[in-house]
């Protein structure tokens, strides 16, 4: 279940509001049977599997004191609830909005792009019935997707579980003008609240990520089948306890010690490791290998110096 920092009676009714609201949500763009909304919340992780279902049943009694007008779901629907009517528009206080962006702060850095997108479409949705321009403004707001091409996004996802080579027109943050890219995608994902592609280009003959914000097109895509050897950046470092819940999937600790764990972590490339070991800062110790530990303390003397600038 999701937990909120603080578990006072208000954080409970607003995430029962939470759960209303995304039950009419998904009301609104389609008819659901019980096990699709019951599935839904579990993706959202509003419930766990074992919770009780009657959750949902007195959410949608809340919905229909609400002023909504839903349908049972029985055989004349097809087993599905069908939302008939709603109120015309939504008001939200600052304190219900503060507990969505709090409940999708607590979940974004352990969620995949997938249900990000999920939540951009809820909160563009939830937008688009406040008549408050305060409010629109804030719920667009929300969202770590709010400023890119979530089409392209999808797109790429559909790309990567097909491995297909892509043409990308990209702008490059060092060029003056855009250049052409071909390269093999493999994975889309969220790091640090920005969008990346990992993808094998031809061209440099290595890994790469690129930022999605700076893929301006796609001008070509093909299923050719090619097996791409991706050689993953290895790096063993120590972490304080304080930090363990936060080690993923590519990460396996291969050491208890007393004060903490060595870890064993297989990255895409340099880049994206950099990047892990710096979300740690001083929790976090490089062991081997002995170059990336360099380039570690390399960039940590670079960041000094731009502080000391």
């Amino acid at each position: 279940m999701l937990k909120l920092a603080e578990h006072t009676e208000i954080n409970q009714v607003s995430l029962t509001g939470v759960r209303a609201l995304i039950i009419l949500a998904l009301l609104i763009e389609s008819p659901k049977s019980f096990k699709e909304i019951h599935q839904s919340l579990i993706d959202y992780k509003l419930m766990q599997a074992g919770d009780s279902t009657d959750i949902i049943r007195i959410d949608i009694n809340t919905l229909k004191n609400s002023g909504c007008e839903i349908t049972r779901a029985g055989s004349k629907t097809n087993f599905k609830y069908t939302l008939l009517k709603h109120p015309f528009s939504m008001e939200f206080t600052k304190e219900e909005i503060s507990v969505l962006k709090r409940a999708y702060n607590k979940i974004k850095s352990s969620s995949g792009i997938e249900l990000m997108l999920k939540y951009d479409e809820l909160f563009k949705k939830l937008a688009a019935n406040v008549t408050d321009c305060a409010g629109k403004e804030v719920l667009y707001g929300i969202s770590v997707l709010k400023n890119l091409n979530t089409g392209i996004i999808k797109e790429l996802i559909e790309d990567c579980a097909a491995k297909r080579t892509l043409t990308l027109m990209y702008q490059n943050p060092s060029a003056k003008e855009a250049s052409q890219k071909v390269v093999s995608a493999q994975k889309v994902a969220l790091q640090n609240d920005s969008v990346y592609l990992y993808c094998f280009d031809f061209a440099k003959k290595e890994s790469v990520t690129l930022n999605i914000k700076r893929i301006l097109s796609i001008i070509s895509r093909i299923s050719d089948g090619r097996n791409i050897e991706i050689k993953t950046t290895n790096v063993k470092f120590f972490l304080k306890n304080s930090c363990l819940s936060d080690i993923d999937d590519d990460e396996v600790i291969v050491e208890e010690l007393p004060y903490g764990k060595v870890i064993e972590g297989k990255y895409y490339n340099d880049f994206i490791a950099m990047q892990r070991i710096l979300s740690f800062g001083a929790d976090c110790t490089v062991l081997e290998p002995a170059d990336f530990r360099e380039k570690v303390i390399e960039k940590l003397k670079s960041m000094k110096g731009v502080y000391n600038g």
